[in-house]
């Protein structure tokens, strides 16, 4: 294994588990700039007595001694009883004093390596926690003063076996772990390192990472500040607030500050592309930011939940116009000064003063781990953040003690809990289901409610934990960007599996709304539309969190390929949906429950009754659509495999035609129209050919996140491709039925330039239908 430098450097590393130091919290935490004591320099054998009573000797945590290097037992006295071995040797004094003055020195550099692993070198996992006979670091912030309350007595324990086998397993950097409860923290850990190549280890109180998304809860706090000194009101017409940036009515009505905050504002999903710079050059305003690149807006407000940057970029854009003064400096002044949030910022570049303690942002790939420069994102409100996690263990304390953190105070009460609470749900008739708040994201587990919120971005992911009825949070970080939610839900699971278990005697949704199988209704009228509602049901539904007008929809329709569900309807009034084979009972009209589990389904009619889509309650953000008849996924699929297959015919006959008719002089005698449709075909055929080539290798080839600072060269270029094939397709189209009057031309002939003709314009309307026609990016 390799570690990549951003300079295309790379540096040999035997295994991940190199990566890790380990400190302990009840040791003093080691500054990085002195050396960790090399593994190829004796470790102490655990025999020997241990200074601190809290350690006992089975510590599972005390270094194993490596056997390649004997350490003589410090109990035992000097050996004098080997000097009558020796008596008979010449100069005995001069031997035995030699042999003294060497074993004395032994035991001393046995005792000070022993004082050293204990006070300074980090506490080591045993060889069963690694692949290899290096360790993984862990450094405490936790003050001992601080009160670990009885169900948290082995958080330490929990904490270390979860990070410790989670990033060995996605070959994480490094992480930080941070519980708080009531108003302390009550626990704090980092892991691994923040910088592999100077082995710089993650301390809490120190190391800064990158929060992407969790920004959103420190805009929404913002937001709510200045509702709460009647400011802002939360249903008015944000564009009585705004200044340049005015929002379209269009048939749509007003957008609220409401709708902001719940992501229910109506506006496509935007700025995949181009939405970040590597800070060469100055950021725009925010104000020029959302007034050039502020997406359409593609449905009603408070409509359908659909997560995106848009809603709380404008948010912070209202708190910049409101409070008189720019984003990053309200931020500041506002929260992160009253939450004694001294290592936070929203500045990008962070001030110098931060910056050399940022944790470098890694990915792995192919074995490597590369570093990742700092970006500017645009949207400063959404994604900017950069944090410790005792800083935010401060502002979720602030969260849980009804916006006050010691003798400070950002929010009321009243404010805080209106924050918190439900807002927004796709089952408003239900209980502890997926909803939204004010900023958070809220969910049910184990019958506790959850407020939470992720963050991921170029090099770090991250998530902010609250169950405000507990009074208690937490929140983690890692230096290196996963994609991947599964990091983040495992912990939450096997945390509240262990602290907070499902108590049988609590009412679980299902008990609560375990209704029978609705009877067919008396009412004919009823029974008829009902019917029909429930034929419609049958068929495709996609993800609905996709740009409408920006090629960045095949992307991200790939990416959430995993989300598209197919519904069959079963005669008793059950569906069954594929992959998974899942089967879902009837308990209302257009309400399904799994027959397996508390989750629940229900379908959207349109004001015409027509199913319009899809949600699960599960969790807020999936919400899905009804996929028309021509944007089935086989359809497609077809289409594209019968153009993609004459066009492979039309490069071989185009390439093989000239051999033909050198021998056959018949041939060669067709007219001129002929020719030139031929040739056209051929051109056509090719061009297309290498655009899904090229395409496909692109995709494949370059970085997701390379899109965020803009659209890559390569695939400007070869979207020139679509625009002359649909110009060549035009002018042979009309050719061909001018020339379909050839007498040369034999029906297979005609047949031949038919298809490819139908070819290429479905390849056309294929490339339209997801915004590859042309640069919409």
């Amino acid at each position: 294994m390799t570690v990549e430098l951003g300079t295309g450097n790379r540096q040999e590393v035997t295994d991940l588990a190199l990566l890790f130091p380990i400190t302990d919290s009840r040791f003093p935490i080691p500054d990085y700039r002195f050396p960790i004591p090399d593994s190829r320099f004796p470790i102490p054998d655990s025999r020997f007595p241990i200074p601190d009573s809290r350690f006992p000797i089975t510590d599972y945590r005390l270094p194993i001694t490596d056997s390649r290097f004997p350490i003589p037992d410090s109990r035992l006295p000097i050996p004098d009883s080997l000097f009558p071995l020796i008596k008979n040797l010449p100069n005995l004094k001069l031997v035995k004093k030699t042999v003294n003055k060497l074993l004395k020195l032994i035991q001393s550099l046995s005792l000070a390596l022993l004082i050293l692993s204990v006070s300074v070198l980090p506490v080591f996992a045993e060889e069963s926690l690694s692949v290899s006979n290096r360790y993984l670091p862990m450094v405490s912030t936790t003050d001992d003063s601080h009160v670990k309350l009885t169900k948290f007595q082995d958080i330490e324990e929990f904490s270390d076996n979860f990070f410790v086998n989670q990033m060995t397993e996605n070959n994480i950097p490094g992480a930080v772990f941070t519980l708080v409860k009531d108003d302390k923290i009550i626990f704090s850990k980092g892991y691994g390192y923040a910088n592999l190549e100077e082995k710089i280890p993650v301390i809490p109180n120190k190391t800064l990472f990158r929060v992407g998304s969790v920004s959103k809860l420190v805009t929404s706090t913002a937001v709510m500040q200045l509702v709460e000194q009647g400011k802002l009101k939360l249903d008015e017409d944000i564009n009585q607030y705004l200044k340049d940036v005015q929002i379209k009515t269009n048939k749509f009505k007003p957008i609220t500050v409401d709708h902001l905050l719940t992501h229910t504002h109506g506006f496509d999903v935007a700025w995949a592309i181009g939405g970040a710079t590597l800070c060469q050059s100055q950021l725009p305003s925010l104000e020029k930011f959302l007034t050039e690149n502020l997406p359409e807006r593609v449905r009603p407000p408070g409509e359908l939940y659909v997560y995106s940057d848009v809603g709380l970029a404008l948010a912070g854009y209202l708190v910049e116009v409101v409070g008189g003064i720019p984003f990053s400096d309200y931020i500041d002044q506002a929260i992160l000064q009253p939450l004694n949030m001294s290592q936070s910022s929203f500045q990008q570049p962070l001030p110098s003063e931060l910056a050399a303690d940022l944790a470098v942002g890694y990915q792995y790939k192919n074995g490597n781990y590369i570093k990742q420069p700092f970006t500017c994102n645009k949207s400063v409100p959404t994604t900017a953040l950069s944090t410790t996690a005792e800083d935010m263990a401060h502002f979720m304390i602030a969260h849980l003690q009804g916006g006050r953190y010691g003798t400070e105070r950002i929010l009321n009460d009243t404010t805080v809990k209106e924050m918190h609470r439900q807002h927004y749900t796709n089952f408003p008739n239900l209980p502890q289901v997926a909803g939204s708040t004010y900023g958070f994201f809220e969910r049910f587990v184990n019958n506790q409610r959850i407020i939470e919120h992720g963050g991921s971005m170029s090099g770090y992911t991250n998530l902010l934990f609250l169950i405000p009825e507990q009074k208690l949070g937490f929140y983690i970080a890692y230096n290196r960007n996963t994609l991947n939610e599964n990091l983040r839900d495992d912990l939450v699971e096997q945390f509240l599996d262990r602290y907070y278990p499902v108590q049988e005697s609590i009412s679980s949704p299902t008990e609560t709304i375990n209704k029978p199988i609705i009877e067919p209704n008396s009412n004919q009228q009823y029974n008829q539309q009902y019917e029909q509602q429930y034929k419609q049901i049958k068929g495709g539904y996609r993800f609905i969190r996709y740009p409408r007008n920006s090629l960045v929809k095949l992307a991200m329709v790939l990416l959430e390929w995993g989300k598209l569900l197919i519904i069959q309807t079963n005669k008793d009034h059950t569906l069954t949906i594929f992959p998974g084979r899942s089967t879902w009972e009837e308990v209302e009209p257009l309400l399904f429950r799994a027959s397996d589990s508390n989750m629940y389904i229900n379908f959207r009619p349109d004001s015409q009754g027509k199913i319009t889509g899809m949600s699960m309650s599960s969790h807020v953000h999936l919400t899905y659509e009804k996929l028309p008849w021509y944007e089935a996924p086989v359809l497609q699929l077809g289409l594209a495999g019968f153009s993609v297959t004459i066009f492979l015919w039309g490069c071989l006959v185009w390439l093989i035609r000239p051999l033909v008719s050198r021998k056959n002089k018949t041939l060669s005698l067709v007219s001129r129209h002929t020719r030139l449709v031929e040739l056209s075909i051929g051109l056509i055929s090719l061009f297309n050919l290498c655009f899904l080539m090229g395409m496909g290798i692109a995709i494949s080839t370059i970085d997701f996140w390379e899109f965020f600072f803009g659209m890559p060269p390569v695939i400007i270029v070869l979207l020139y491709l679509p625009i002359v094939t649909t110009g060549l397709t035009t002018i042979v189209s009309i050719i061909a039925l001018l020339a379909w009057r050839d007498k040369n031309w034999s029906w297979i002939r005609r047949g031949y330039y038919f298809l490819s003709m139908l070819a290429a314009w479905l390849f056309i309307w294929l490339l339209n239908s997801w915004n590859l026609l042309g640069f919409k990016f």
